[in-house]
């Protein structure tokens, strides 16, 4: 396996299973200290244990109102049904 340093403005990783067709992408994000920082706008931050959760599993996963907030630049039709879906289910805080 080939190893590679990541230099900025790099903050996102694909990778993809030849075998099955399984895609993966990995966001690299800012922090600072204890936060974590939208690297489009350093003026949206929020404690870096709260941006994400975990399945009934165990998987950590990305809470929605940040995923939006990262699909927002260049918002796709399936972008814009995500946050239909997501919407109604976000409360006062996801929302702000």
């Amino acid at each position: 396996m080939e190893k590679r340093i990541l230099h900025l403005p790099i903050h996102e990783i694909h990778a993809w299973n030849q075998a099955n067709g399984d895609k993966l992408e990995i966001l690299i994000n800012e922090t600072k200290d204890d936060d974590w920082r939208f690297r489009t706008d350093l003026r949206i931050s929020r404690p870096l244990h709260s941006i994400w959760s975990y399945s009934n599993t165990g998987v950590p996963y990305l809470n929605p109102e940040i995923v939006l907030l990262y699909k927002v630049k260049n918002t796709r039709e399936k972008d814009h049904q995500d946050f239909m879906v997501v919407k109604d289910y976000l409360n006062k805080e996801q929302k702000a």
